[in-house]
């Protein structure tokens, strides 16, 4: 299955490049974007729970190191928008850039700099998913993890979301969107888990998920008053460019998504139904967020609806697909570390009774 999903990923980067479409290449970075945002965010959260030794780690733990391992897959997808930036990036088509960003955004420096990111994560999701590692070396992995992840990952988001925009950086966002990763990843692990966390995991992941919605909350919040109080021309330009259609995803889906998710995760003692709610809210918030951070830049061409919903989902039942082998295979594999048998036994042995 892991071959399959490979090649039908390759398959398809190789059709967007050779057919040198904007329109569909602007479709393949919107669903790009979000799986490798998925994955990456699936690895963050991941280090953070081993490195804070968290309880609430153990229930998802096998879906995050199955998106972690995946992430040879994610860094497939980008490989259109590495080799062809000219279908997305008006610098590298058409725009004369002058100073700084004459040499930064060559497309030789942009591949090498995406190459090297796309490289760092997939490096760190295999060490620190390795079968047998000890908890403290797995602790410091962790902690490697995180140091190199955040910087690789704002750099990443200068590069294939904001550099359309040349006349303005912003690293906040960069900072955001890999708060928001951390938020998809947990969700999506707390999803694809086989059963509802019990007593010990479930207070930690209330916390996380409320903890994850408020940060993101205040980072949106303080970027729009930063740039309205400081009457920025730049940075106001860029927001202003949001107030048409992509001005309805974030105001009608990805802010109403995220206040009720944060009004729904408030209260303790998560039932099922609720825990799942959150969960599916930021997963919303999320996909919304990004089609409004990255849809009004482009400027090249814009894909129609279908096409979006097309590439999408072929590229997100290629990452499932292959995650799910992942986690089946790492339950197969004989591991020393002294958790590894609790957790394997614990996944396949049924739920305790209640009541």
């Amino acid at each position: 299955m892991r071959p399959l999903a490979a090649l039908a990923v390759a398959l398809g980067a190789a059709g967007v490049v050779l057919l040198g479409s904007p329109a569909l290449a602007e479709a393949w970075l919107l669903a790009a974007l979000f799986w490798l945002h998925l994955g990456a965010g699936a690895l963050g959260v991941l280090a953070l729970g081993h490195l804070l030794r968290e309880d609430w780690l153990a229930p998802v733990r096998p879906p995050l190191e199955a998106a972690a391992r995946s992430l040879p897959l994610l860094a497939l997808m980008l490989a259109p928008v590495l080799l062809a930036p000219q279908l997305l990036y008006p610098w590298a088509a058409t725009e004369t850039l002058e100073g700084p960003a004459a040499t930064l955004l060559q497309p030789w420096a942009f591949g090498l700099r995406g190459l090297a990111c796309l490289g760092v994560w997939v490096a760190l999701g295999w060490a620190l998913t390795r079968p047998g590692l000890g908890k403290g070396a797995r602790r410091g992995v962790s902690a490697l993890t995180l140091a190199l992840l955040l910087p690789t990952a704002t750099l990443a988001t200068y590069d294939w979301v904001l550099s359309r925009e040349t006349a303005w950086y912003a690293s906040l966002q960069g900072f955001s969107l890999f708060v928001q990763g951390l938020a998809v990843g947990l969700s999506a692990a707390i999803l694809a888990a086989r059963k509802h966390p019990d007593a010990e995991a479930l207070p930690g992941l209330e916390r996380a998920l409320l903890m994850l919605g408020l940060a993101m909350l205040w980072l949106f919040f303080t970027q729009y008053i930063t740039v309205w109080m400081a009457d920025l021309p730049e940075e106001a330009d860029w927001y202003l460019r949001r107030l048409d259609t992509a001005g309805a995803a974030q105001m009608w889906i990805a802010l109403p998504a995220l206040l009720l998710a944060v009004v729904l995760a408030a209260p303790p003692d998560h039932g099922r139904w609720r825990m799942v709610a959150v969960c599916w809210l930021l997963l919303a918030q999320s996909g919304a967020h990004l089609w409004w951070v990255v849809r009004p830049d482009a400027l090249l061409a814009r894909p129609a609806i279908w096409l979006d919903v097309v590439v999408f989902v072929g590229l997100g039942l290629a990452f499932l697909a292959y995650a799910e082998v992942e986690r089946l295979l790492a339950l197969s594999v004989p591991s020393a570390s002294p958790d590894a048998g609790a957790r394997a036994s614990a996944l396949r042995s049924p739920p305790p009774a209640t009541g």
